[in-house]
């Protein structure tokens, strides 16, 4: 009801063009570039044959699985700037939906959807975790339960725009814990905004591997080119 009471005062405006009249417009919605097949079986990068997989096999240990939605460009990165850094939280409802589709497309699920967590120092200065967002989402779409126990950010790391996949590697590893009970062989789904090389989701993953989880699939909305 109050959300409903906030859209009647404060339309919607689209967070690609900021048109008045839905959150995510039609126009921007055929403007989002969806991934090419074929993708890395194992990252989910745009890679050349169906045969060939991008060498993340090495740096990627603990994820099972990684996929995004769409291609960080157009109206998605301006939607997705909009989101995490300007507070429009109401774009979670249509960037989720992105992200639902092509985990069913897949046909990828599992017990548990955990959000990549921020330090709490970052979390005030936002106010939100845009990435719990999303994953709150996923469990109200996808039937996914929360676990018995959370995801932390047990250090505070820079941000990893600008730097190289080794310098983000070293930059996360070892960088979150698991605060609860084990987690006695469960698959987790962890969810992110935005994935580049991977780094952020897979220390995640390592630090849920070692509580104990089964399989864990990294989900981001959407891909950064590298």
């Amino acid at each position: 009801m109050l959300a409903g009471f906030i859209d009647l005062v404060l339309p919607p405006r689209c967070g690609g063009c900021r048109r008045v009249g839905a959150w995510l417009c039609d126009g921007c919605r055929g403007r989002i570039r969806r991934l090419h097949e074929p993708l890395c079986r194992r990252c989910g990068a745009e890679v050349e044959s169906a045969r060939r997989d991008c060498g993340c096999r090495q740096r990627l240990r603990s994820l099972a699985r990684l996929r995004s939605a769409v291609a960080y460009e157009g109206p998605i990165e301006l939607a997705i700037q909009r989101f995490k850094y300007q507070g429009w939280r109401r774009l979670a409802t249509p960037l989720a939906l992105l992200l639902v589709e092509r985990l069913v497309v897949e046909g990828l699920a599992a017990s548990w959807a955990v959000a990549v967590p921020l330090h709490p120092e970052r979390q005030w200065a936002r106010g939100f975790n845009q990435s719990e967002l999303l994953a709150a989402e996923l469990r109200a779409r996808m039937s996914l339960e929360t676990p018995p126990g959370q995801l932390v950010r047990a250090r505070a790391t820079p941000p990893q725009v600008g730097h190289d996949r080794l310098w983000r590697q070293n930059n996360v590893r070892g960088a979150f814990v698991w605060q609860g009970p084990d987690l006695a062989g469960r698959s987790v789904l962890i969810v992110d905004d935005v994935a580049t090389t991977g780094a952020t989701l897979e220390a995640c993953a390592a630090a849920l591997k070692a509580a104990g989880s089964g399989p864990v699939i990294g989900a981001a909305v959407a891909r950064v080119s590298v």
